[in-house]
């Protein structure tokens, strides 16, 4: 059985700076027997976001067609943080696994964690470069959510995307979770937001090419938001997070 590559996510985790890596390599992976699933709408990078939407509806029709034109004989990479979404539906995530085998792949998970003290702090603060386009509550609003659901949610976002989005930071749960499922098969690997590289050779090590093959970098990466002193708004913003961060999650 061949194998299918997952990557997972989660957001804020380098997903964009590794997607784009695999859509830059995409050759590379494929003279080394991995084919990179691209979608159609993607141009200059790579997200699997439409196999996300058809696996969380159950879509069994669509799913069989989108893998219609993949290489025989040969393993596949696929990358969305959408795939995250699912994260504390068992019934979602045991449909994956049993529809990725029905097709003949032997589904191997990818997942970046990350629990450092900015954390949420950058996801509000992407949250904030959408507000524009859909609404976002205040960050007390938003630890409440967290607090009192266990994730995070958007119900205002039909100019984004038409799905139910639920963000889930409890890295501890998401791992179990995905570890039920998907057993030894389920790779969690924590992400160092300062080492840029580091992210990319984690995952070649998994797909067993980190000292194989010499891979094309990015040319720029994604870059973080950095905290101005005159930026009081944004500085209450990171310190109230923090510790909430502290408080409501267990480290891995």
């Amino acid at each position: 059985m061949k194998k299918i590559f997952i990557h997972i996510g989660n957001f804020k985790t380098g997903s964009t700076s590794l997607q784009n890596f695999i859509f830059l390599n995409q050759d590379l992976f494929k003279k080394n027997n991995i084919q990179v699933l691209i979608e159609k709408i993607q141009k200059i990078t790579t997200n699997n976001i439409s196999l996300f939407q058809y696996i969380s509806k159950k879509n069994n029709l669509k799913i069989i067609k989108y893998f219609t034109k993949v290489i025989k004989n040969k393993d596949l990479l696929i990358t969305s943080e959408y795939f995250s979404l699912l994260s504390y539906d068992l019934g979602k995530l045991k449909f994956l696994k049993q529809t990725m085998r029905k097709l003949n792949y032997e589904p191997i998970i990818i997942f970046f964690y990350r629990d450092d003290e900015s954390y949420l702090y950058s996801f509000y603060s992407e949250l904030l470069k959408h507000r524009k386009i859909t609404k976002v509550d205040s960050v007390f609003q938003f630890i409440k959510k967290i607090r009192n659901d266990g994730y995070y949610s958007i119900t205002d976002n039909k100019k984004i995307y038409s799905f139910n989005q639920r963000y889930y930071f409890d890295n501890v749960q998401i791992i179990n979770n995905w570890k039920k499922i998907f057993g030894k098969n389920f790779y969690y690997i924590k992400f160092c937001k300062d080492q840029k590289k580091k992210i990319f050779n984690d995952f070649l090590n998994v797909l067993d090419l980190e000292k194989k093959v010499k891979f094309k970098m990015p040319i720029q990466f994604n870059k973080t938001r950095r905290l101005k002193f005159w930026n009081l708004k944004r500085i209450f913003y990171f310190i109230y997070l923090k510790f909430a961060q502290k408080r409501l999650f267990k480290k891995v």
